[in-house]
């Protein structure tokens, strides 16, 4: 489940850089799990992401502000000030921190790994391709063409069959057709691209897997890819997690059928004028250290804590 929170952090990082109009983005969630896996751990994740499935993502952007609404949290990014704001609404609880810290909070919420494991992460071998499939479709009436990130992942030693783990991202990003007819399209695509040249998105990522120093190192083009691939319109996502090796130790009649199928589908898309109070700590909210909320992106976290 670490995986969903690295989707998560991976889709936040997306939203810090100015747009020129305003904007507003409404997806879907949809995930899946692998048949083969016991019905109380199937039952355990998925309870575990019922948060974010249940309201989808909302994406709000105003000139050099933008929010994300999904799962337990909102962020507001502000590039001109240059801060991360995170709001708790269901205990009204807030907290702020600069940019560039955000990625090291998010060490906190990364258990302590054994050695040994330390040194399976920092031997493991991690390919990147990147490919166009040259296949069209349709969201919302607007033609979008797919692009395919394919991450593959071999570990060594004695844990190397359970521990092989290959991610496909298909991207459905708006034609460039689609981007000169509809301007809100455009507005997209051109606050994606600014975003994909940001300085500070693979060194926030990477932050929460400072443990392993060379692992980190191989993640370079991992993320390089996934932020350069995220750097248009992109109006629908699948991202598939398979690992044959577990698969096949958990009995899987099929052990390339995912373990995790995580889809983001286009819902609206619209123009329509952003209130700045949207981006703005609502009255009453205490302030937190933000370590406190940070921990709420934690899929792991103890059924006790908040």
């Amino acid at each position: 489940m670490r995986s969903g929170v690295f989707y998560a952090l991976a889709f936040g990082l997306l939203l810090t850089h100015p747009a020129h109009a305003d904007v507003t983005m409404h997806s879907k969630l949809d995930y899946k799990l692998a048949s083969y896996l016991p019905p109380t751990a199937a039952e355990a994740m998925n309870k575990q992401m019922a948060d974010s499935l249940s309201n989808g993502v909302t994406l709000r952007i105003k000139g050099g502000r933008s929010i994300t609404n999904s799962g337990p949290l909102q962020i507001i990014t502000d590039r001109d000030k240059g801060t991360v704001t995170l709001l708790d609404s269901k205990t009204q609880r807030y907290a702020t921190c600069p940019i560039a810290e955000y990625g090291d909070k998010f060490k906190s919420i990364m258990p302590e790994m054994p050695a040994e494991v330390k040194q399976m992460f920092e031997n493991m071998k991690i390919d990147v391709n990147t490919s166009k499939t040259g296949k069209t479709g349709m969201v919302k009436n607007i033609k979008v063409e797919e692009l395919v990130v394919a991450i593959t992942m071999e570990a060594q030693g004695p844990m190397a069959a359970m521990m092989n783990t290959k991610v496909e991202m298909h991207l459905w990003a708006a034609t460039n057709d689609e981007l000169e007819r509809l301007p809100a399209l455009k507005e997209v695509a051109a606050y994606m691209a600014r975003q994909a040249t940001a300085s500070d998105n693979f060194g926030s990522i990477t932050k929460a897997f400072a443990q392993v120093p060379g692992f980190v190192d191989k993640l370079k083009p991992a993320v390089g890819e996934m932020i350069r691939a995220s750097s248009g319109a992109v109006l629908r996502t699948q991202t598939k997690m398979m690992m044959p090796g577990s698969a096949k130790m958990m009995g899987a009649p099929n052990p390339d059928e995912p373990f995790t199928d995580l889809t983001t589908d286009l819902l609206e898309l619209s123009d329509a004028a952003i209130a700045d109070s949207v981006f703005t700590v609502p009255a009453g909210y205490k302030s937190v250290p933000i370590e406190d909320l940070v921990q709420l992106m934690n899929p792991l976290r103890g059924q006790g804590q908040q």
